[in-house]
């Protein structure tokens, strides 16, 4: 079906629902149901990212705008199609994609949501001292979802010798005890001893983690591929009783 629209009108995306419909997967919906605890399980029809992700490449070659503005959050895969969508959408200004990432973080309301909406946002490339500064609100936002995507976008974006230091300033800033803001602060400073090694023991000798936080970095580091092992022998004596 084509979806490579110029315009969208009510009915186009009505069309589209009833195409995410026909590809439902009801093992699938089961299974990825599991994994996000926190999304109502008769709102997930079951659909594989590889699929919505080339249903957002073909909606974007057309008028993304547009499908932005019909588009509704009914069904999780049509949130996390809005997503993908906003991520690729190619604009024109810093005011433009602060707006699109504004009206999408509104509606974030699960990890999985959180996390490939902000590892789709290929554009911070392209507005990167900007956004840094930007997202600082999201982390002053009080909601955890925004807090969790702030964090998940400093992982993505801004692991480098440039932003790193105030990366993991503002990590150890976020006092939330929301389960998936503290695995978010957990994965961004383990991703970040993985690729900024000597800044980040640094840290991790001095920083203001809650215990389960911490730890929960630790293990993560433990359990990283890309760490050493001499490094994750001496990370689990760091481990707080």
């Amino acid at each position: 079906m084509n979806f490579q629209l110029n315009e969208w009108s009510s009915a186009d995306y009505c069309r589209l629902t009833e195409f995410l419909k026909s590809e439902a997967d009801p093992k699938y919906r089961d299974f990825h149901s599991s994994l996000v605890p926190n999304a109502e399980k008769n709102s997930i029809l079951g659909i594989r990212m590889p699929k919505l992700r080339e249903l957002g490449k073909e909606i974007v070659k057309g008028n993304a705008l547009s499908y932005l503005s019909v588009s509704s959050s009914n069904f999780y895969e049509e949130c996390m199609l809005r997503g993908i969508v906003t991520g690729l959408v190619k604009t024109q200004s810093f005011e433009e994609f602060t707006d699109l990432c504004d009206k999408f973080a509104n509606e974030i309301d699960n990890w999985a949501i959180c996390d490939c909406f902000c590892s789709g946002l290929k554009q911070v490339k392209k507005y990167k001292s900007e956004f840094f500064e930007y997202i600082q609100k999201y982390l002053n936002s009080g909601n955890d979802w925004k807090i969790r995507a702030a964090l998940v976008i400093m992982l993505d974006y801004y692991l480098d010798d440039e932003y790193i230091e105030r990366v993991l300033c503002r990590c150890d800033g976020v006092k939330s005890t929301a389960y998936y803001v503290s695995m978010a602060q957990a994965w961004l400073v383990a991703t970040a001893a993985a690729k900024c090694k000597e800044i980040t023991i640094a840290y991790i000798h001095k920083n203001s983690l809650d215990d389960v936080t911490f730890n929960k970095a630790i293990q993560k580091c433990i359990e990283s591929r890309r760490i050493d092992e001499e490094t994750k022998v001496y990370l689990k004596t760091l481990k707080r009783m």
